[in-house]
């Protein structure tokens, strides 16, 4: 099984380049999908979750921690940048998902309420989880993306810095609790 991380990079950066070019015709078809059904696929071989699980929290790490970025950006907390979020989904017809839930959960003084949610959505349906999986990719490429517009970070160095945050954290060296390393320059 590759690092722990890798997975999680090679998702995060699938999803940043399915969101620069248009969506394939089959939800299948997507980079950022196949990464998840492949590991879906070896962790039924290996009659287990762990690829799965660690790729829905490495992600959620991610996406947290860029989402701590833009909210300092803003002057405003985590939780309010969150509620943008959810409003401007809603505005546009999307479906509620827990993808809003598990971010707040991530900034949490209490590390087991992110992992109780995470518990839920693996024993819940398999298919929601998996979606869970490419929408945190996807929301972590559009912040990706907006930290570059933003002129804070280029792509490329939020990306690598990533790397190294999700490789921290599944070492056990937690990250601060205040962002990635983009704000720790």
């Amino acid at each position: 099984m590759p690092a722990d991380h890798a997975l999680v990079v090679e998702l995060l950066y699938a999803s940043h380049a399915s969101a620069q070019r248009e969506a394939p015709a089959r939800r299948g078809d997507d980079p950022a999908c196949q990464i998840a059904l492949c590991a879906a696929k070896a962790d039924a071989d290996d009659d287990g979750i762990q690829r799965l699980t660690l790729l829905a929290l490495g992600t959620a790490v991610c996406a947290s921690d860029l989402t701590a970025v833009l909210a300092d950006h803003k002057n405003i907390t985590t939780h309010q940048l969150i509620d943008e979020l959810v409003a401007a989904r809603r505005d546009e017809g999307a479906n509620d998902t827990a993808m809003p839930d598990l971010l707040l959960a991530m900034r949490a003084d209490d590390p087991g309420q992110a992992a109780e949610l995470l518990g839920n959505l693996i024993a819940g349906d398999h298919e929601v989880f998996l979606d869970l999986i490419v929408e945190l990719g996807g929301y972590a490429a559009t912040c990706v993306s907006l930290l570059a517009v933003l002129e804070i970070s280029p792509v490329e160095d939020t990306l690598a810095e990533l790397e190294e945050t999700v490789q921290q954290f599944f070492a056990g060296e937690q990250p601060p609790r205040t962002g990635t390393a983009v704000q720790r320059r």
